[in-house]
């Protein structure tokens, strides 16, 4: 048979289980995986199941880690959106001088008399002089106020729920990526596979010509045919060898194409579990295209209109200006003050008094209030409204854009997928099985002497040539189904006829 497996069970296309894993292992990517090494033991140590691929990618995949410190980084914008405007403490100083000035001296000098009941006359002389302009803060005025800025029109409310609606744009990148990460694993696995397959392919080739080469030297020396025959077998062997080599080394690179989903730089496993030869009948476009509203890719404008939409509503909030309330303290100083009385009493007696205020003695403290508000005589925020008003617009246009190449894509990718199908079954049912008893029979008619070496070579590069176009349309048809998943969000195995087929595998149902 042509493509080499392990008997098992019978089982249905192992690509169906793509997007089925998808959604199956969301509830375990949180936690480590372990290498594929790790896990299993002895042979089966370097054996990887396309479950196993994708479960890696899902857990290990750096670009799908990043999200992690993104969500974290939307919801601690949330939460600064939540958080009102800091209050502002205001401190100002005012009549610091530098020295004291004679010019601020004020005098008055005041004589009062007075006659008591009994006709004795009283006499009193007051004088009293301050002097102000002192130096340093002796005399200085202190306010100290805070001021709270108001916000109006529900902006902080309309702050969250922008942000809570970028975080859930957000959350939908993370499933297209996550479903792109999927797709790439199952089409580096379906690439591994096709050149697993191309291996042996050139390794039977490669025993074929050292056959034919064995033959030939066989009948060179029973003098049947001629040495340059026996040399040309060998300059044909040789060339498959080197083809071979090639091939080898191909399948090295896809192997490492295919760990580097889930971040190895070099395969740990030295063999994929699989087979390409097991196809499914693909449904038809009408139906697929039905699908088509479960692609992250278009399901995200639902939440990206939301967003601009939110953005639109804080804007129009923002035309409101936001008043500031203050409320302080003011500390004044007062000048230093002298001042002295005396005078003849009614008895007549004689009085004096004298009295000095220090510049730290005399200050007064009162309250301040203060209100302001932002006049809206400029700027109203007018084109930052019309900018987000444009936004929300252009959105319908962005998805119909979307929507429009999602559905050539999946136009393309259905008529590769359906192409390689049908080529791929004539190949097997009609073109092949032909071949393969030509080849036969010639190969057995030259041991008889009946047919030339290069009739031979001719029907055996035929032969091979149709297995290695029948391994590319294989290769194509998986390739398209995967785009089709990825395309349409799901597994096209649970739509459309199946095809459960007695083939060997090496895949097991979960």
């Amino acid at each position: 048979m042509f493509l080499h497996t392990v008997q098992t069970r019978r089982y249905r296309p192992f690509l169906a289980l793509l997007m089925l894993m998808a959604w199956a292992v969301t509830s375990s990517a949180q936690e480590t995986a372990l290498p594929v090494s790790a896990r299993t033991t002895g042979e089966e140590a370097e054996i990887l199941t396309l479950p196993d691929a994708l479960s890696l990618a899902l857990r290990q995949n750096p670009a799908l880690a990043e999200f992690t410190w993104e969500a974290r980084a939307a919801d601690a914008m949330i939460e600064q959106a939540g958080r009102r405007p800091n209050p502002e403490l205001s401190v100002e100083i005012e009549e610091v001088r530098l020295n004291a000035g004679p010019s601020e001296r004020t005098k008055s000098t005041a004589l009062s008399g007075t006659l008591n009941p009994l006709g004795v006359p009283s006499i009193a002389w007051d004088r009293e002089q301050v002097q102000g302009a002192g130096s340093g803060f002796s005399e200085s005025e202190l306010t100290i106020t805070i001021a709270q800025p108001i916000e109006l029109g529900r902006k902080r409310a309309k702050r969250v729920t922008l942000a809570e609606r970028e975080k859930n744009l957000l959350l939908w990148d993370y499933q297209a990526a996550r479903a792109d990460v999927l797709a790439k694993t199952a089409s580096d696995f379906v690439e591994v596979l096709a050149a697993q397959e191309r291996v042996a392919l050139e390794q039977e080739l490669v025993e074929l010509a050292e056959e034919i080469v064995r033959t030939i030297s066989f009948r060179v020396e029973a003098g049947q045919v001629s040495p340059l025959e026996l040399a040309r077998a060998e300059v044909a062997m040789v060339t498959t060898r080197i083809i071979h080599e090639e091939s080898l080394k191909a399948l090295e690179a896809a192997r490492a194409v295919l760990a580097s989903n889930w971040g190895e730089k070099r395969a740990s496993f030295t063999r994929a579990a699989g087979r390409l030869d097991e196809r499914t009948p693909l449904p038809a476009l009408e139906e697929m295209e039905a699908l088509i509203d479960r692609n992250p890719d278009l399901a995200r404008w639902a939440a990206e209109l939301e967003a601009r939409r939110a953005t639109y509503a804080l804007e129009r909030a923002r035309r409101l200006p936001d008043p500031t309330v203050e409320l302080g303290l003011r500390n004044t100083g007062l000048g230093r003050a002298h001042g002295s009385q005396f005078g003849f009493g009614t008895a007549g007696d004689v009085g004096f008094s004298r009295s000095t205020s220090r510049f730290d003695s005399n200050r007064t403290t009162s309250f301040v209030l203060g209100f302001s508000i932002p006049l809206p005589l400029f700027d109203r925020n007018r084109g930052n409204i019309a900018a987000a008003e444009a936004m929300v617009s252009k959105v319908s246009l962005q998805r119909r854009t979307a929507e429009t190449a999602v559905f050539s894509e999946l136009a393309a990718a259905h008529q590769m997928a359906s192409s390689a199908f049908l080529k791929a079954r004539r190949l097997q049912d009609e073109v092949m099985p032909k071949i393969q008893e030509t080849f036969e029979k010639i190969q057995r008619g030259y041991r008889q002497g009946k047919f030339s070496y290069l009739e031979v070579l001719d029907t055996q590069r035929t032969l091979f040539d149709a297995r290695e176009t029948f391994l590319d349309a294989l290769r194509q048809y998986h390739q398209g189904v995967v785009r089709m998943e990825r395309l349409t969000g799901q597994a096209l195995a649970e739509h459309g006829p199946k095809a459960e087929l007695d083939t060997e595998t090496t895949i097991h149902e979960n």
